[in-house]
């Protein structure tokens, strides 16, 4: 017996940093969209904890996320458990895709189903938030409202679907550096109009996209010209909204179609990019196209 799991990147359709809380995290509120790029992974029967993982060189596996994410269950399961598990890396690490998150949760789902926990999302939840900030999304797929240090979330309405390009540009940006950069001050603030305005837009069709928006590009796009340069490929080639994932590295850009969205990558392969085709997932899409 083997589980197999699809481990979906996200994007922040809008990403507003609402200043530093007492406790030294940064407030924020974000629209967090699953999409079709993905990592795999395989969870086989074992007597001990092994971990494999292809296309993350320098990692450590006690430091990877899927190995915290397997100790955490197995102490939440009471007891000994063992797995072999194998990841295989697409999603760049350091560009803002969430990988490392999707990759605990994923995890998470993955040995439930192979260990017959019979866990269901609101006992995983309390779990990957331990693990990390983005890691209660990946159990929720589709669209959804993040607030405080994005772990409160809300899920919303799936917005229509669209085909996008995501550009990786090989450059690197510290998360804890990109929020230095935006220099806020301490502030009680939770709510930001932007964030519900945009929310507002969603429902109304592919409207929304002309509102898109991320704080994080102030501060990162003039310190990283390959980002800029990046996100301007995407605009000089047909897309209609193009944004920063999360604090860096990649950008996105929409496209009208799966074709445009395809000439551009094509476009864009003697670049020394990364270049991933893919399409946003409603909520019914992540979880029918999670196993197998």
């Amino acid at each position: 017996m083997q589980v197999a799991i699809r481990s979906f990147a996200k994007i922040n359709l809008a990403l507003a940093v609402l200043g530093k809380r007492p406790d030294g995290y940064h407030a924020i509120q974000t629209v967090l969209q699953a999409v079709s790029l993905h990592d795999l992974l395989v969870c086989r029967p074992a007597d001990r904890l092994e971990l494999s993982c292809r296309g993350l060189p320098g990692v450590p596996d006690r430091e990877n996320l899927v190995w915290k994410a397997a100790v955490l269950l197995a102490g939440a399961a009471g007891g000994r458990r063992g797995a072999r598990i194998t990841l295989e890396k697409r999603i760049p690490a350091g560009a803002g895709l969430g990988g490392g998150s999707s990759n605990a949760a994923a995890t998470l789902r993955a040995l439930c189903r192979l260990w017959g926990l019979g866990m269901g999302t609101a006992d995983l939840l309390p779990i990957a938030a331990e693990l990390g900030s983005d890691v209660p999304f990946f159990l929720l797929g589709g669209a959804a409202l993040g607030s405080g240090r994005g772990e409160k979330l809300e899920p919303l309405e799936d917005p229509p679907a669209e085909n996008l390009l995501i550009l990786f540009p090989g450059v690197s940006v510290s998360t804890a550096e990109a929020y230095r950069s935006l220099n806020l001050g301490l502030t009680l603030e939770t709510e930001d109009t932007r964030i519900h305005r945009f929310c507002g837009q969603m429902k109304q069709g592919r409207t929304y996209l002309a509102g898109i928006f991320n704080d994080f590009e102030a501060s990162i796009l003039p310190a990283f010209p390959p980002i800029r340069e990046a996100g301007d490929f995407l605009r000089r080639h047909g897309a209609t909204a193009v944004q920063l994932c999360g604090s860096g590295s990649a950008v996105f850009g929409f496209f009208p179609g799966e074709e445009s969205a395809l000439a551009a990558s094509r476009s864009a392969t003697d670049r020394n990019w990364r270049v991933f085709p893919a399409k946003t997932l409603s909520r019914t899409e992540y979880f029918q196209n999670m196993f197998g």
